[in-house]
This record gives C-alpha cells, structure tokens and sequence, in this order.
C-alpha cells in the first residue's frame, strides 16, 4: 500500500512538473489575457478556471492552444513529444506516453498541425486547397471527411545552401504534372500515390500524393530521374520516412511535408523545445476559418 501511494505521489509530481512547464511556454511572462479579446488579469473562479473581466469569456490556461486539441495530460504531451523528437514512429511514441495507439495519432496529428502553423505558409497550407482545414471544427480535431480534396495540390522542393523549403505551388494542379509528363517530357517518378518529378523552372523538383482518382498509366515510362538518382539530400532523407507514413493523403500530405522539411534543416538540434512551443502557440485564425 505505501509502494503505491509512493508511486500515485510520483505520478502527481511529474504531471505538476509536466504542467508547470507547458504553463511557462504558454505564459512566459506569467501574465494571462483572454483568447478571445486579448484582455489582460483574467480573474480566478472554481477548479482553475478562469474569466476575462472585459468580454466575460470563461476558459483555462490551454485554451486555444494547439495541445488543448487532445485530451492528453500534460505528462503525456511531455512523453509523446519527446518521443517524437527523437523520430519515434506512432506505436513508439504510443508506448512512450502509454497511451492508445490510435490516441497517439490523433495527438502527432494535432503536433503536425501545431509545426506546419508556425511557417510563414501557414496562411496558405490552411487555406482551401489543402483541405487542412476540415481536420479543425468547432475549436476540435475532427476525422478527415470520407471526400477528397478538389484538385490535389502540388508541392515545390527549394534547396538554398544547406536548407530546404517546401512550398505549395498554387498555379500547377497533379492533372498539370501528367499534362507535362506526357507532352513537355518532365520526368516523373512514382512512389505509391507520391509523383516526384525532375527539376521545374527554380525547384529541385515538384511532388505530390494522389489518390485512385489520378490516371497514372498516363505516365511516361521513364525509369531514372537525376533529381532523385543523384542523391538529393532531401529526397534521399525524405524517401524512406514517406514509406513508413500511414494515413498519408493528398490532406495530411503536407502535414508529413512541412515536418520532414523542419527535421531536414535541423538535423542535430534538440527539437523537443521546437514541438513544444509550437503546441503552446495559440491556434491561427487562419487554421480556423
């Protein structure tokens, strides 16, 4: 009985601590303001709630906040996004936080979401074209809809120096690559649903992931591609890791995108502290129109 209750103290030490610490990267300065009118000194009421004097909304520390899209505790935000810092996949990272393995996709979803907010893309990945937005409804991570997106989006590989930058390619759609495949000769080269062609105009290379709808026989046969034949770094560190994605879609594809782009660029950093701001930032509007 003492052996237990030393444990059950463990476990109350360590979420205070896990909280105390994403408490600090929500409010690094100690002082709260409202997430609806950003008015300052909300008041306390009961069970750590709290009320906004000006527009009287009432809500808690994490409201708005990205981790407040998943019913994690703060202890296993900490165990999750240390896991995933250190590349584990969705089972790894499940078992780390002992949690379900289906809890743990939905919580990297929700991580994923939070690092593709903070580029200066963001306005555009969450616009419609992406159909990103349909995973967030109401303020709450919801299934992405049985439908798929419109036209499937086409994304742009940029290396300057050692850096990589994927960008959407608003003017091109997946039925413009075939078009270029099959008349203008732009190699293309197939892995499952990804295409990933050679150089276009400024770009390493163009990628995309389709679906059943695409017609793939209408690709040339061309088997080599210099782009990806020659060791491309970022291909080559991308490729394998796309394999072993599930879920992946034309929607969450640049979800799996824009964090393979941040790992490619910081290679060697400690991304722990990166994952967590990132879901200790408030939730864009942008995400949520």
């Amino acid at each position: 009985m003492a052996g237990e209750t030393t444990q059950t103290e463990a476990r109350g030490d360590a979420e205070a601590k896990a909280r105390a610490t994403l408490l600090w990267r929500c409010w690094p300065d100690g002082e709260k303001s409202c997430p609806r009118c950003r008015t300052v000194a909300p008041y306390t009421l009961a069970e750590g709630r709290l009320r906004c004097g000006a527009c009287r909304y009432t809500f808690h520390d994490f409201t708005g906040r990205w981790l407040n899209l998943s019913g994690l505790t703060p202890g296993q935000w900490l165990d999750l996004a240390r896991a995933f810092a250190l590349d584990a996949n969705t089972r790894e990272a499940a078992e780390a936080a002992n949690i379900s393995y289906n809890t743990a996709f939905k919580a990297l979803t929700v991580l994923r979401l939070a690092i593709l907010a903070q580029g200066t893309d963001a306005r555009q990945l969450f616009g419609p074209k992406t159909g990103l937005g349909d995973l967030i409804r109401g303020g709450k991570l919801c299934p992405a809809p049985d439908t798929p997106v419109g036209e499937v989006p086409v994304y742009g590989i940029l290396s300057q120096g050692q850096r990589v930058f994927v960008d959407m390619v608003p003017e091109l759609t997946a039925e413009s690559v075939l078009h270029f495949n099959h008349n203008f000769h732009l190699r293309v080269a197939r892995l499952g649903h990804i295409l990933l062609t050679d150089r276009y105009k400024t770009y390493d290379g163009l990628i995309l992931c389709g679906d059943d709808r695409l017609p793939y026989h209408y690709l040339l046969r061309h088997q080599g591609l210099p782009f990806a034949d020659s060791g491309s770094p970022f291909w080559l560190y991308a490729r394998d890791r796309l394999r072993q994605f599930k879920g992946l879609s034309a929607r969450r594809f640049p979800l799996y995108l824009k964090e393979l782009e941040l790992r490619f660029n910081r290679q060697g950093e400690d991304l722990l502290p990166l994952f967590l701001d990132a879901l200790c930032a408030p939730i864009p509007a942008a995400a949520l129109a």
